[in-house]
């Protein structure tokens, strides 16, 4: 896929994970939307922070892909007992735009010599079948905001 081409609009499947504990790694599904590199979309994951409240997180999704650099901001809906701040996420795409890697944090208040207060790795992949789909609704979407 030309990084001309590139979209990342498409339902993703995702982990991460925390460097600085023995937490277990929490799986998410992403629904994003990328026009000409503007991103936004949801998430839903298990609520490992307070699952007795609630056995579910949503969360809103905003940020840029500037050729295969990602920066995501993910806020969860309704700010649940352990989900307050804001997460977030920078990674970079594969070259066939069907993964994503990179690290979360939550803020560097705080923190050592600008090192985040709080994260871990990241990784996201989608169907390859789907890629092409996608990219064809992206394009139809971009069509219909000019």
């Amino acid at each position: 896929m030309s990084q001309r081409g590139m979209t990342l609009t498409g339902d993703w499947t995702g982990v991460y994970d925390y460097s600085q504990n023995a937490a277990e790694p929490v799986s998410f599904q992403a629904s994003l939307f990328d026009v000409a590199g503007v991103l936004w979309g949801t998430t839903q994951e298990p609520n490992t922070f307070a699952p007795i409240l609630e056995t579910e997180l949503s969360a809103d999704v905003q940020g840029m892909r500037m050729g295969r650099e990602v920066s995501f901001r993910k806020t969860y809906q309704g700010n649940p007992v352990g989900g307050e701040e804001p997460i977030d996420y920078f990674g970079y795409v594969s070259a066939d735009g069907t993964r994503i890697e990179g690290r979360w944090q939550i803020g560097v208040v705080g923190a050592v010599f600008g090192q985040p207060a709080f994260g871990g790795p990241f990784v996201m992949t989608r169907d390859e079948v789907m890629v092409a789909k996608d990219e064809r609704l992206a394009a139809v979407g971009a069509r219909a905001l000019i």
